[in-house]
């Protein structure tokens, strides 16, 4: 725990001396009528068809529109449409009024059908394709009626349409080649740098995604005035320092961010049990939350949030017990000498901090961890492609319980979904496709607690967090709030006002 302490202290000490420095020579917002907002990553794509990472997906939401929309529970609610069940396995989706795509052009049914069977055809291979197998077609009625037609019973359905709508000229086009949004935002311009230029289409109004990677460099730039908005991967030290500036503030929101260590299941040792359940029982999650994210993380037992109306909340969250992991591994024939695992993380400096306790506290164990940081694009590659032993990585935005069936279902290996571990448990499948077979929501309920309950016994992710989502606001920015799923949706009313701040 005290190195824990260490670390964090060590990190809060750098940043006030970089940050000192600029406040000695200050520095003025050069003029500008866009909204810049700094961000960690770039997307690796602005298409709906490929969006699985969380930058990707947050973007991708700007631009295209989609079906249905979620509230707090997730539970799905009307997007461009609402629908009802015709019968047990058919759906009527009906447009509302009005829609257009950035050219002006009216959005319509045949627009949906084109999305839906692009996704679908194995040969575009989109990632999300796994998630809506239970599409046996899908076609235009007329101009503003589709209907979806299942392969079995799902009383959950209209819930797995969050897909961004495509024009039906996209929906066929090479990767990243579409022209026309169906979002609140058009695409100006794509970067080779990863940066992103924004226009609302309601206003007019610019924004533009800036890729800053260094937390520190983010908030350097805050100060100086050549960035409005930097939301997500600001180290809680920073964001308690920039809290305390004139003339910027803070806002945070309870977050579903779910952290957790994936496995490849491939791997000699790794594919025992015990060396996951012991791996769990090393980590001091309490102390790696309040003395590394200042408490701006909530322990965790499960994927999914505990105001998800799947969630489990009542299983308890994995417990330090450092003699119980050496036990473990001592059973299962490791610990002298240690046992030598590799760990794959992106190479932004939270989380190689983090990696290094997670480091510290397996060595206490018997576990020499390897830590391998590597730029975003080149990390998400090797995970995507099961090159890893270990690797640390959030879901972001976790909506549909569906999430089992793509992470877990032995079916669902890339590129077909994202088993990218190799689970393949004959219980865990057979659990998941019963849960897909009820008819009400109650009743898949209780299946989801006991998928939840046996994926905490089998670890094939070892689950660490949720993490609180921030974002830092100069003075001038007006109604951006950030929500649980860290999106970028508050970008579609901000706007800058006069301020008398002073930095």
């Amino acid at each position: 725990m005290r190195r824990v302490a260490r670390v964090a202290c060590f990190a809060l000490v750098a940043v006030s001396l970089v940050l000192g420095a600029v406040m000695r020579t200050g520095s003025e917002r050069s003029p500008t009528d866009a909204i810049r907002v700094g961000i960690a990553t770039a997307p690796l794509t602005l298409d709906p068809r490929y969006a699985t990472d969380a930058m990707s997906a947050r973007v991708s939401r700007l631009l295209h529109r989609s079906l249905v929309e979620f509230d707090a529970a997730a539970h799905a609610l009307p997007g461009l449409a609402d629908w009802r069940m015709r019968d047990a396995r058919h759906y009527r989706f009906t447009l509302h009024d009005g829609l257009h795509f950035s050219d002006g052009s009216l959005l319509t049914a045949a627009d949906i059908v084109a999305t839906y069977r692009a996704v679908l055809d194995p040969a575009i291979a989109s990632p999300l394709r796994a998630a809506l197998h239970n599409i046996a077609a899908v076609q235009a009625v007329d101009d503003r009626t589709i209907d979806f037609e299942l392969r079995q019973a799902d009383g959950l359905f209209p819930a797995t349409l969050g897909i961004g709508v495509m024009a039906a000229a996209d929906a066929r086009v090479a990767r990243d080649r579409w022209h026309l949004a169906s979002g609140p935002f058009s695409r100006e311009a794509w970067h080779s740098t990863g940066n992103v230029s924004l226009r609302r289409r309601a206003d007019g109004a610019r924004v533009e995604l800036l890729v800053v990677k260094d937390a520190s460099v983010r908030a350097l730039k805050l100060i100086a005035g050549e960035l409005d908005i930097a939301q997500g991967n600001v180290p809680p030290e920073t964001l308690a320092w920039l809290a305390e500036r004139r003339g910027l503030r803070v806002v945070e929101h309870a977050g579903t961010t779910f952290s957790y260590l994936g496995f490849n299941l491939d791997h000699p040792a790794l594919s025992d049990q015990r060396v996951r359940d012991a791996i769990s029982h090393a980590i001091d999650r309490k102390a790696v939350v309040h003395y590394l994210f200042r408490d701006h993380a909530q322990p965790a037992a499960s994927l999914l949030p505990p105001q998800h109306w799947a969630a489990a909340p009542d299983l308890p969250v994995p417990s330090y017990d450092p003699e119980r992991a050496r036990a473990l591994l001592a059973a299962a024939g490791y610990g002298e000498p240690p046992l030598r695992l590799h760990f794959k993380t992106s190479a932004d400096a939270f989380r190689v901090r983090l990696a290094t306790l997670l480091q510290s506290q397996l060595a206490a164990v018997g576990i020499d961890l390897v830590i391998e940081s590597l730029d975003w694009a080149t990390f998400y590659a090797d995970v995507g492609a099961g090159r890893f032993e270990i690797y640390g990585l959030s879901w972001v935005g976790l909506k549909l319980p569906d999430i089992y069936r793509q992470a877990f279902h032995s079916s669902a290996q890339p590129p077909l979904g994202l088993n990218r571990g190799h689970y393949h448990e004959v219980q865990m499948d057979a659990l998941i496709e019963a849960a897909e077979r009820e008819p009400t929501a109650s009743r898949q309920r209780v299946l989801y607690h006991a998928i939840a309950r046996r994926l905490l016994y089998d670890l094939p992710y070892v689950p660490l967090w949720f993490e609180t989502q921030s974002a830092v606001l100069r003075a001038d920015i007006d109604g951006y709030a950030v929500d649980a799923d860290g999106s970028f949706d508050a970008l579609t009313k901000v706007k800058r006002v006069k301020s008398d701040a002073r930095f």
